[in-house]
C-alpha cells in the first residue's frame, strides 16, 4: 500500500509522482487515515487536497500539513514532494517537534519552501542507509522546513494564561469519556465560568461547543474511515445509547450518520 510508515530514517520524501505511480486504482481517491505526519509541497500546477472533510485549493508554492489521525483525500495530480515522517522524529524540545505536536499548529500556507525542500530531498536522495549521521542530517534539514512554514503561517491567538491550550490537549485526551464542561474545568483547576472566558478569548467558542465539534470531527473520521458498525462507533466515542449518539450527530450535523457515510463512499 502506498501509505506506510516512513523507513527507518524515520521520514521518508518522494514526489507526488511517485506516489501516483505506486497507488492502485482509486485508492487516493478513497478516505485515508494516515497514522503519521505528511507534508503536501506543491511545486507547479494545482490540486485540491480534502483535509478532515474541507477542501483546501493548492496550487505552486502552497503547503498542507496532515497530521496523524486525520482523513484525507487526494485530488488532482500536481507536482511537488511529499514529506512523510514520525512524531518522534523531530529533535525534542525544539519549536518544530511542538509545531508536530500541537492541535493548532498550521494547515495551509503559501511559504517560500523551496530551498529547504531541495535541501532535504537532496540529502534524502544521498542517504543510501540510515546512519546516524543521515538521520541526523535530515532530522535538522526537516526542521528547517517545517520552521520555514511556520514562519509563513499566521500568528495564533495569545492565550495569555496558556488555559485554553491546555484544554485543547485534555480534550483530545478525554473526548471520548467525558462530554461535560465541569470534567475538563475540575481537570484544570478552573471553574467553568473561567474556562468558558478563556476559550471564548482564545478562538471565540465555548467549551461546550469545542467537546461537540471534536466529537462530530471523530465521528466523520470514523464513518468515512471505517466500516464499524454506528452501534459500536457511538459506544467508542462514549454514547451509552445509540440512538443518543444518531440524534446528537443529526443535530450537529443535519445529516444521520448513515446518510453521511454514504456520501464518503460515492
Amino acid at each position: 500500500m502506498p501509505f506506510q510508515a516512513p523507513t527507518p530514517f524515520g521520514v521518508e520524501v518522494m514526489s507526488i509522482a511517485e506516489l501516483w505511480a505506486m497507488a492502485p486504482p482509486g485508492y487516493l481517491a478513497a478516505p485515508q487515515r494516515p497514522t503519521f505526519h505528511l507534508l503536501l509541497l506543491v511545486t507547479g500546477g494545482a490540486t485540491t487536497h480534502t483535509l478532515d472533510f474541507e477542501e483546501h485549493h493548492l496550487t505552486r508554492g502552497c503547503a498542507l500539513w496532515v497530521r496523524p489521525g486525520q482523513v484525507q483525500v487526494f485530488g488532482e495530480r500536481a507536482a511537488g514532494d511529499l514529506v512523510l515522517f514520525e512524531s518522534d522524529f523531530l529533535i525534542p524540545g525544539t519549536h518544530a517537534a511542538a509545531l508536530a505536536d500541537s492541535h493548532c499548529g498550521p494547515v495551509t500556507v503559501i511559504a517560500p519552501f523551496e530551498p529547504a525542500r531541495r535541501a532535504l530531498r537532496h540529502e534524502y536522495d544521498r542517504a543510501r542507509k540510515p546512519t546516524l549521521v543521515a538521520a541526523e542530517t535530515l532530522r535538522h534539514l526537516l526542521s528547517v522546513l517545517i520552521l520555514e512554514l511556520a514562519r509563513a503561517a499566521p500568528e495564533p491567538t495569545p492565550d495569555r494564561t496558556g488555559l485554553d491550550a491546555r484544554f485543547r490537549a485534555l480534550l483530545e485526551r478525554d473526548f471520548t469519556t467525558a462530554h461535560d464542561v465541569d470534567h475538563y474545568a475540575r481537570q484544570l483547576g478552573y471553574t467553568t465560568r473561567t474556562l468558558n472566558r478563556a476559550t471564548h478569548t482564545a478562538v471565540g467558542e465555548s467549551p461546550k461547543q469545542a467537546i461537540n465539534r471534536r466529537l462530530v470531527l471523530e465521528a466523520r473520521r470514523l464513518l468515512a474511515h471505517t466500516d464499524q458498525p454506528i452501534t459500536q462507533l457511538a459506544h467508542r466515542l462514549g454514547f451509552r445509547d445509540p440512538s443518543n449518539f444518531s440524534a446528537f450527530f443529526v443535530t450537529q450535523t443535519g445529516q444521520s450518520p448513515s446518510v453521511f457515510r454514504a456520501g464518503t463512499r460515492r
